[in-house]
């Protein structure tokens, strides 16, 4: 077994932008050369989403969803740099996931034995000098998003070099720090990269790498929603620019993570270190009519994603087995050899081995109180909550939480309501915690009732909507979801809003 892990995260990582999943266009030589000798999952899903879901999911194993949303780590958690430390393996979290340091998303970095923050990304409230002027390339960019654009603008002002920026940031300090601490006996590096995250701002020669169109005439930053139609609608010209500053940005990530590799072959660690690159979730650019992560349809887009691991000593090839990001928690554990495990995950160390080649039956993902997808690999089930149906909760220790329609929502508290309710409803936790309202069930804001969609495999875009055609394979994963729900205890609210 390796004596390290590094685990990589990407953040919304297109599947279909890497070469290793079919892509034949966009340049990554890095992370190329890299699946060349890993084991490639071919049916890694998504989990709870979106991004800090998606992170408590792997640091604590919990499959969150099904009973809150965007927030902390609960205190009953027991993430892996918890367990890392206490066998004495050094722990550290490099990022510029600023959502870490934010409330209602604080705690994620506490157990680590050291953390390096690059600040700056997206919202992060980090730079208060006044800006002297808005460059030509975010004009757009500051008409659709006013205050939030100029914070960022505010914080990218002195950038002068492709080194400046923040993928480049969080690279050259994880090589640092391989370059620091590759003498010690044990460690485990997590290493959280916000890019490929919009804004889809690069410099050169990454802007036009892809593209001929000059910057001025586009918005890098879209905003979520619908691209095919209404006020946020875009052009097929401004579809293809945004397509190419992400596979852009993506470029520069797999640049400047070459150094973290350099750094593992400068001190000989690939032979006993085990290095795991993935993501949270995936980001729509167009696709469906989309753009961004909206909870809407929980289509492949978004939620097929990709996983690559490199464990010494085991041949390169693919694996079929179906896994969650929830799996990472114990499979980081299993590679430690360190006891203990979240109450959902589930450790693919014997997939990865050779030992096995089957892991779950299905994958479950969603967003809390919102549409859920489920997929025995074979078929797939999209279905939305049902407001009508009864109402929503969020389960947690923190009072207060952020409007899943305005996600995330900017320079407001989160609402605290008068009529919570402390109780032990979460499985296993011991801890009294409180049940609250959801907010995300305004029924003006929906449209209902929304149908079920059913895919096939096959259909790798996901285009032809069978549940009319086959509703013996709806039965058969209604009951596969109901039984998964079952086994975890969800909130029987979930059964009645998900009609089941």
């Amino acid at each position: 077994m390796p004596r390290n892990v590094i685990l990589i995260q990407i953040d919304s990582l297109n599947r279909h932008f890497l070469r290793a999943y079919g892509n034949d266009w966009v340049q990554a030589p890095n992370l190329e050369g890299f699946a060349q000798r890993a084991v490639i999952f071919d049916r890694h899903f998504t989990g709870s989403l979106p991004c800090m879901p998606a992170r408590r999911e792997i640091w604590a194993g919990v499959e969150e969803f099904w009973w809150r949303g965007w927030g902390p780590l609960e205190p009953w958690d027991e993430p892996i740099a918890y367990h890392a430390n206490r066998a004495g393996i050094t722990t550290q979290l490099i990022t510029d996931h600023y959502h870490f340091f934010e409330w209602g998303a604080h705690s994620y970095h506490h157990d680590f034995a050291g953390y390096e923050f690059i600040r700056g990304h997206e919202h992060d409230n980090h730079i208060t000098a006044p800006l002297r002027g808005e460059p030509s390339w975010a004009r757009r960019m500051v008409a659709e998003h006013g205050e939030s654009a100029r914070i960022y603008l505010r914080n990218v002002a002195s950038f002068a070099h492709e080194k400046d920026f923040f993928a480049p940031r969080v690279m050259d300090a994880a090589a640092r720090w391989i370059d620091l601490n590759h003498t010690q006996e044990r460690f485990f590096l997590h290493v959280d990269c916000f890019d490929v995250h919009e804004p889809f701002h690069i410099p050169e020669p990454y802007r036009s790498l892809y593209t001929d169109e000059a910057p001025d005439d586009f918005n890098p930053w879209p905003r979520y929603g619908r691209s095919d139609e209404g006020e946020l609608a875009l052009t097929e010209q401004e579809l293809q620019w945004i397509r190419a500053q992400f596979a852009g940005k993506l470029t520069m990530v797999d640049t400047w993570l070459g150094r973290v590799f350099d750094a593992l072959s400068r001190h000989d660690l690939w032979p006993d270190t085990a290095v795991i690159i993935t993501t949270d979730h995936g980001h729509y650019l167009g696709e469906h009519g989309r753009i961004g992560k909206p909870a809407s349809p929980l289509w492949n887009t978004l939620t097929h994603v990709p996983l690559m691991v490199w464990c010494p000593g085991q041949p390169a090839r693919r694996e079929g087995a179906i896994t969650q990001p929830v799996d990472l928690h114990a499979t980081v554990l299993d590679l430690l050899n360190l006891p203990g495990t979240g109450p959902h995950s589930r450790s693919f160390l014997p997939v990865l081995l050779g030992q096995r080649t089957d892991h779950r039956d299905l994958a479950v993902y969603g967003y809390a109180n919102a549409r859920v997808g489920v997929t025995n690999g074979e078929w797939t089930l999209l279905r939305d909550h049902d407001p009508r149906l009864g109402p929503a909760h969020w389960y947690s220790l923190q009072v207060g939480h952020l409007d899943a329609r305005s996600y995330p929502a900017r320079h407001t508290r989160p609402t605290v309501f008068p009529d919570l309710v402390a109780g032990q409803f979460i499985p296993g936790v011991q801890t009294a915690h409180w049940r609250m309202p959801a907010q995300s069930d305004d029924l003006r804001h929906l449209t209902l009732p929304r149908e079920d969609l059913l895919y096939h495999a096959a259909d790798l875009g996901q285009q032809q909507n069978l549940r009319v055609e086959h509703p013996r394979e709806m039965r058969r994963l209604e009951e596969q979801l109901r039984a998964h729900m079952t086994q975890l205890g969800v909130p029987q609210e979930q059964f009645a809003r998900l009609r089941l």
